[in-house]
């Protein structure tokens, strides 16, 4: 039997029997992958089966592919976030067979019929709805400090007509034309539902210990027509580039994933780019983030659980955000959809894209889709809803209309262009230096630090893994301790470290608040040494009797050049609250602490920084991408303190 016959009789059987089935064309592979299995409903990452040993298998002898799950986004309960859950469950299907099939050969055989629909498009919010939750979100949740960006998805619902497997590949077939520059193009069914897309963006890439995230943000829109105005195109390019707003956007999707590597990568990492990433009607910007890691891939899995580019940051704030305002179950929406193997040694790899640009069908010809756009302290409603619209319109043409040619690309012509190479790397310039390359083998201890113990307490943000990372490169012993598992009377480490984290240091009913000031208050009657960083700036402001203020504008992923002890830094900040100078100097007086040192900007009397007998405060994230030499002001700053 011929390779051409054996897949023709694989379509044909996946169009008449309705057994579970994969295809998958990733990025960078000359040809697709289709799989065939038993399908099974999972409710943990665990439970996903798992083979181990070196591959037997005479026509597949560079690596086999084991499982491919689609996990849904009410699995971030795993990591005891909040979510809706309406009992949707991990879609897996052990795979049994496999087939490695060229393009040429699956256009061939995959169907092409003809998609209409029972009815038109509904949506869960109209414009007018979706723009008011869009100013709320401004207001309520990033005017109120519980975070920097949020995303909330429109849902899109329709039936298609004498819905079969046929049409499912048909509309396969179409996406798999129009959309082959996605890092993966799509189909999978599980006997009930159908997944269908084509996601530009990587949620996880892990083999042979390597890790990699490509977190997307700014969106370029393509021209349509059959021609390219080269001079237009680099113009509007150029312009694109430019735009402070699409810079700052993927600088806080940057930070909100480093955070996750910091965690995952325990053996350090750098940063690549930023990159130009072309799709089919768009063209993204994108860093790429390579680590190492001993971890556990479902371990590592877990752990990256969900892309900020699809929920807002930081995380956990932004969970409970999506909670309150979407009121239901994301289904597959945002999750990612894994695909797990081993190679010829019996190591194992795990490739995931996220689950955006995709449809979910039932059998019964019910689409479900959701598109989300960022909601940033600068974002026009207006704009948002305009990006969704353009989201959704690429989507129904990805169901309804007949495969055509692939659309022209611009990078080739473009991408490679002086002018545009220097913009990319100009947004470089002003970063912290210390993420791009890889620590491993860097000598960057600090004598006075090596061996010094430093516990972080989280109040609900993954910076505090980031700190931890630049901490233990300078030689420091660090833990990581939850708010509400801090026991300031048991604490024995050299400095005590009080993280950044969500949320309004006034409100004065919300129990994380008042643990915070308690822990604080400890602080300060005590002689034991800590730091404040961002809200625990905030709360070291407050213990010292400085009002904290909430600020015109939320300074949510902004970097501004400031005036630190006489030292000018570009730093970045994450605040939408600040303790302000003109309520110091008749606050401290009559305190023990007679040498405060203070940080500030002389106009708007806001204070960036403070140090004292025992203490020292950063209102900005010294952690974070957006400050330059975050990693020297740590350093000088823990030295100094550890000095007194």
């Amino acid at each position: 039997m011929t390779m051409e016959t054996d897949l023709k009789g694989l379509i044909e059987g996946l169009s008449k029997d309705k057994e579970p089935f994969a295809i998958v064309k990733r990025k960078g592979d000359m040809d697709a992958l289709v799989f065939e299995g038993k399908a099974m409903e999972l409710n943990n990452l665990d439970d996903i089966p798992r083979k181990k040993g070196i591959i037997k298998n005479e026509i597949i002898k560079n690596e086999i592919f084991d499982t491919i799950s689609a996990v849904p986004f009410s699995q971030i309960k795993e990591r005891n976030f909040k979510a809706h859950y309406d009992g949707t469950k991990i879609l897996c299907i052990n795979i049994e067979r496999q087939l490695n099939v060229s393009l040429e050969e699956l256009f061939k055989f995959l169907p092409d019929e003809k998609i209409e629909l029972e009815n038109e498009w509904k949506y869960n919010y109209s414009e007018e709805e979706y723009e008011r939750i869009i100013e709320g979100i401004i207001k309520d949740e990033i005017g109120n400090g519980e975070g920097a960006n949020f995303v909330i998805p429109r849902k899109g619902t329709a039936k298609i007509k004498n819905m079969s497997v046929n049409k499912a590949l048909s509309i396969y077939k179409n996406i798999l034309m129009n959309k082959s520059d996605s890092h993966w193009n799509f189909i999978f069914y599980d006997g009930n539902r159908f997944l269908i897309g084509a996601s530009p963006e990587t949620h996880i890439f892990i083999k042979d210990g390597r890790v990699k995230m490509l977190p997307i943000s700014g969106t370029f829109r393509k021209d349509a027509g059959e021609r390219i105005n080269l001079n237009k195109v680099k113009k509007d390019l150029l312009n694109f580039l430019s735009d402070e707003k699409e810079i700052n956007e993927l600088f806080m999707v940057l930070d909100e994933e480093l955070k996750m590597m910091a965690k995952i990568c325990n053996k350090g990492g750098m940063i690549i780019g930023p990159l130009l990433k072309e799709m089919s009607t768009v063209i993204h910007t994108e860093y790429l983030l390579s680590g190492k890691s001993d971890k556990d891939i479902i371990e590592i899995l877990r752990d990256s659980m969900h892309a900020a580019t699809v929920t807002g940051s930081p995380l956990e704030s932004a969970c409970r955000v999506i909670y309150k305002y979407e009121g239901e179950d994301r289904r597959y929406y945002g999750s990612p959809i894994v695909l797990i193997g081993r190679n010829e040694e019996g190591r194992e790899f795990l490739d995931s894209p996220i689950l955006i640009r995709t449809v979910e069908i039932d059998n019964y010809g019910g689409i479900l889709t959701r598109v989300g756009s960022t909601f940033v302290r600068n974002s026009i409603p207006s704009e948002e809803v305009a990006e969704t619209k353009a989201k959704i319109k690429e989507i129904i043409d990805g169901v309804q209309s007949h495969a055509k040619s692939t659309p022209l690309k611009i990078l080739p012509y473009v991408g490679e262009d002086d002018e545009v190479l220097e913009l990319l790397q100009q947004r470089n310039q002003k970063l912290s230096k210390f993420w791009f390359f890889s620590q491993e083998g860097e000598d960057n201890i600090a004598g006075q630090i090596n061996g010094k113990s430093i516990t972080i307490i989280d109040n609900e943000d993954d910076f505090c893994y980031m700190l931890k990372h630049i901490l233990s490169n300078i030689g420091a012993n660090v833990n990581i301790t939850r708010y509400n598992k801090y026991n300031f009377d048991d604490a024995q480490s050299d400095i005590t470290i009080i993280g950044p984290g969500p949320g309004n240091p006034n409100d004065t009913k919300n129990e994380k608040m008042k643990i915070i000031a308690d822990i604080t208050q400890k602080f300060i009657k005590s002689d034991k040494k800590f730091m404040g960083v961002c809200l625990g700036h905030q709360f070291l402001c407050k213990a010292l009797g400085i009002q904290i203020v909430r600020k015109e504008k939320p300074f949510q992923g902004v970097q501004e050049t400031v005036n630190l002890f006489g030292k000018k830094e570009i730093v970045g900040f994450y605040n939408t609250f600040v303790g302000r100078y003109e309520e110091v100097s008749e606050n401290l007086k009559g305190l023990k602490f007679n040498d405060v040192q203070i940080s500030y900007d002389k106009q708007t009397k806001e204070i960036h920084a403070l140090r004292g007998r025992n203490f020292a405060g950063f209102q900005f994230h010294p952690e974070s991408i957006l400050t330059q030499n975050g990693m020297e002001i740590l350093k000088n700053e823990l030295i100094n303190l550890i000095g007194k």
